[in-house]
């Protein structure tokens, strides 16, 4: 289902009987009002399916960004990236240990340049990416979403990526990034972060 679709999906599944309750689990959610008095009658409590949060297309990037950024410029953004979360509030996600941390980013900018037209390094080494299995053991709410792409930015100014291919890699990685959430904080949707918000910070 594509995400424009899925807010008037929700409102025909819920009806006008969808009320919000706290889940200890997944944060706020919202689900269908019912009296637990009315357990055990005649007729089964039905509580309606509710698409909890409707993943974007996620379009991957072209050869043409490995040909314009090179493949050495695409693994320093993502080591750079990296460095600033490890000084961020979102450290606490990857450890304490360091060493192994640093190997996974390896891994990772790998990955980045393999899926941006480079060699095929990281399924070589791993096979299929299986993004959001391997994200899973990791809390990873929106607000971190949204600091992740906050840093990125800073990423890609500081390293000048090429403008010519940024917004390509952008529109990748802002959609991709909403597919790694995996704790549910709110009701509301993913913020987009749409290239035209943040070109203006690469340029400066």
């Amino acid at each position: 289902m594509r995400q424009q679709n899925c807010s008037q999906h929700q409102s025909e599944v819920l009806g006008n009987a969808g009320t919000e309750t706290e889940n200890p689990a997944m944060g706020r959610t919202n689900a269908t009002a019912f009296d637990i008095s009315s357990f055990g009658g005649e007729k089964a409590i039905v509580v309606p399916a509710y698409p909890d949060l409707c993943f974007p297309e996620v379009v991957f990037p072209t050869r043409r960004v490995a040909l314009v950024a090179g493949v050495e410029k695409i693994r320093e953004l993502v080591v750079e990236h990296h460095r600033l979360l490890w000084h961020s509030p979102l450290q606490p996600i990857f450890g304490n240990d360091e060493k192994h941390f640093w190997k996974a980013v390896e891994l990772t900018a790998d990955f980045h340049a393999e899926a941006c037209g480079g060699p095929k390094l990281y399924t070589q080494k791993r096979g299929h990416p299986h993004l959001r299995v391997r994200h899973f053991p990791f809390t990873i709410r929106e607000r971190d979403r949204e600091l992740w792409l906050d840093l990125y930015v800073e990423a890609l100014r500081k390293v000048a990526f090429p403008l010519e291919v940024a917004e390509e890699y952008w529109q990748w990685i802002e959609a991709l990034s909403i597919r790694m959430i995996n704790r549910r904080s709110t009701v509301a949707p993913p913020v987009r972060i749409p290239f035209r918000t943040i070109a203006h910070q690469l340029r400066q």
